[in-house]
């Protein structure tokens, strides 16, 4: 077998959107003679896990840990143990002075992220173990953009290895980085250690077409696009539960960038004029919720009694709540970097063959591809009067959705584009 090196600061027992891609990867690498070699932290500051995952690391996957430093312990003493606005992914708008200054310190003293300490031992150490055992191609994954730096350290030392450097988020063009308040100096920073991945790396890799082309703008050589997708093993079994409820749901983190407040104002509106509606509505939410949000959706009379909080779902239990959703729910951020924003359960939630209502900016990737007759996709500031006819349609059960080719975005068959670009190189 070839052997792939993957600098990935997620993997399980983590869980989270972060897992996912190399995850997934990696199960299906060794059915195309390839052998991953994982490097993640053997004590990385995660909240989140979900062990049943590690049922996905074959025998044919080597996983090497290496011991992390980072600040967060400091961060603890100074501003107390995480609280629902620091959680994973989530960065709250909340405008109190305590989160202003944390997401400033964040912002401007740890550049490109918290988990720049592991840059330098994980160079040593890595520099050690692919002479030892002759590896010749190395991925980093990121967002957090440390482990880029990892790999950028090894090709400065390294030249001839290939090296892709994997960008499942943009870096210096990502929206959330203007909630950390950065200064002139900071942002530049940013900038330009960007650039030096981005020209330094074999190959950029992403998941949509428009972050393909930002990266190219932005002084990439070499751009490809391999979209996220979904396990087809992990539906095997799956069949839709009946219930007598119109649930709406959505799985994963919901922050003030992906707030659809049109769709709580039309569904309070629905609810006032439509006894059917009001008496089944619900609306499910799991994973890190703004609480924010909350108060929002909780603020409308007929929606308080109806808002369900499902807490923290490991992946399996996910898929089992896809199951007893009457309607999916998808958010892009309302931003810039939202007009490429492929969420993994995007492809997840084609994998069931349930309707999807998708909000996000006027245009988007996304919308290119629900638009094929796959979905609904409506804009942030879409009128409450077509939302509220897309919403009764998915009731009444009078729109009609196509149904995504087999296998097009299973993880199996994506994993065989990126033996192919292995090969190219």
């Amino acid at each position: 077998m070839k052997k792939i090196l993957v600098i990935s600061y997620y993997w399980p027992p983590n869980s989270g959107s972060g897992v996912q891609r190399w995850l997934k990867f990696s199960k299906f690498l060794p059915l195309f003679n390839w052998q991953p070699i994982i490097i993640t932290p053997s004590n990385p500051y995660s909240e989140l896990s979900d062990s049943k995952l590690e049922k996905n690391i074959s025998n044919n996957i080597q996983v090497v840990k290496y011991p992390i430093w980072e600040p967060y312990s400091l961060k603890d003493k100074i501003f107390g143990k995480r609280d629902q606005s620091q959680n994973s992914g989530l960065i709250s708008n909340d405008d109190s002075l305590k989160n202003n200054i944390f997401k400033w310190v964040r912002g401007n003293l740890f550049i490109p992220d918290p988990k720049k300490y592991w840059i330098e031992p994980t160079v040593k150490s890595l520099l050690k173990k692919i002479k030892e055992e002759n590896i010749e191609y190395i991925v980093s994954t990121g967002p957090p953009h440390s482990m880029h730096l990892i790999a950028l350290e090894i090709k400065k030392k390294i030249n001839n290895i290939k090296w892709i450097a994997d960008f499942r988020d943009p870096w210096s063009k990502l929206d959330l980085l203007d909630d950390f308040n950065l200064s002139k100096n900071s942002r530049s920073k940013h900038e330009r250690l960007e650039l030096e991945v981005l020209s330094n790396a074999d190959v950029t890799l992403t998941v949509s077409e428009s972050w393909a082309k930002d990266f190219l703008q932005l002084g990439a050589k070499n751009v490809k696009l391999i979209t996220n997708g979904y396990d087809s093993e992990d539906f095997n079994d799956f069949k839709s539960k009946e219930n007598n409820k119109f649930i709406i749901g959505h799985y994963g983190i919901l922050n003030h960038l992906r707030n659809p407040s049109n769709l709580w104002f039309t569904l309070n509106q629905i609810c006032s004029e439509n006894s059917d509606f009001n008496s089944l509505l619900e609306i499910h939410l799991s994973g890190n919720i703004d609480k924010i949000i909350i108060d929002e959706i909780n603020s409308f009379a007929f929606l308080k009694n109806k808002l369900k909080l499902l807490g923290y779902l490991d992946h399996e239990n996910v898929i089992d709540a896809y199951a007893s959703s009457s309607l999916l729910l998808l958010l892009l951020f309302n931003s810039e970097s939202g007009k490429g924003n492929y969420p993994g359960k995007l492809f997840e939630y084609l994998a069931t063959r349930k309707p999807i209502l998708a909000f996000g900016p006027a245009s988007s990737d996304v919308k290119v591809l629900l638009d094929q007759g796959y979905g609904l996709y409506h804009d942030f500031n879409i009128s409450n009067n077509i939302l509220e006819n897309s919403i009764l349609g998915f009731f009444n059960k009078t729109i009609n959705l196509k149904t995504v080719e087999d296998q097009k975005y299973s993880r199996k068959h994506l994993t065989s584009d990126l033996v192919n670009l292995l090969n190219d190189l």
